[in-house]
C-alpha cells in the first residue's frame, strides 16, 4: 500500500473521484487533504454550524466535503494535532475502498475547556491509501451501512 501525494490528490479531485463537493485547495497537504466541519451535535442534541463544546463532552461532526473512493483506494483518519493539543479525543475507522458520502466523526473534549467550533474549520486529515488491487467487492456489496450518507449519521 502507498500513500497517495498531494499531486496525485489534486489530480484524482479534478477528475471527480476521492473528494467532492465543496473542496478547499487550501485543505491540500502533502499527503492528505484537511476535512472540514458542515455541521456538530453534541451527545442528544441538534445539529449546529456553530457550537461551544463543554468540558469532558462527546460531540459529532459531519464532514462538509463528500468522499468518493474508487474500488483501489481506501482511507484513514487523524485527528488535528492542533485539536490533540488541545485536548480533543478522535476516534474513527478506516474508510473503506467504494465508499461514497459524507463522514461522520466521533469526538470527545477531554479537557476542562469549552471549545468552539465553526463550519469550514479544519478538524481531522484523510489520507488516502492505494490498494495492490482493486477490491473484489466494495463498500456497498459488502454492508454498504453508510453509503451515500449526508449529514450526521449514527
Amino acid at each position: 500500500m502507498s500513500v497517495l501525494s498531494d499531486s496525485s490528490i489534486i489530480s484524482m479531485i479534478e477528475s471527480g473521484s476521492l473528494l467532492t463537493g465543496d473542496v478547499d485547495r487550501k485543505g491540500i497537504t502533502p499527503n492528505g487533504y484537511d476535512l472540514r466541519i458542515a455541521i456538530a451535535r453534541l451527545e442528544g442534541g441538534k445539529d449546529c454550524e456553530d457550537i461551544l463544546i463543554p468540558p469532558k463532552t462527546g460531540f459529532l461532526v459531519s464532514s462538509l466535503e463528500r468522499i468518493e473512493l474508487p474500488p483501489h483506494i481506501s482511507a484513514s483518519i487523524w485527528i488535528r494535532s492542533s485539536y490533540a493539543r488541545r485536548g480533543i479525543i478522535g476516534s474513527f475507522g478506516y474508510v473503506d475502498a467504494g465508499f461514497h458520502g459524507n463522514l461522520t466523526l466521533s469526538f470527545y473534549n477531554s479537557s476542562n475547556n469549552s471549545i468552539q467550533f465553526k463550519k469550514g474549520d479544519r478538524i481531522a486529515q484523510i489520507v488516502f491509501n492505494i490498494m495492490d488491487q482493486s477490491v473484489e467487492k466494495t463498500y456497498d456489496q459488502r454492508s454498504g451501512n453508510y453509503q451515500n450518507s449526508s449529514g450526521i449519521k449514527i
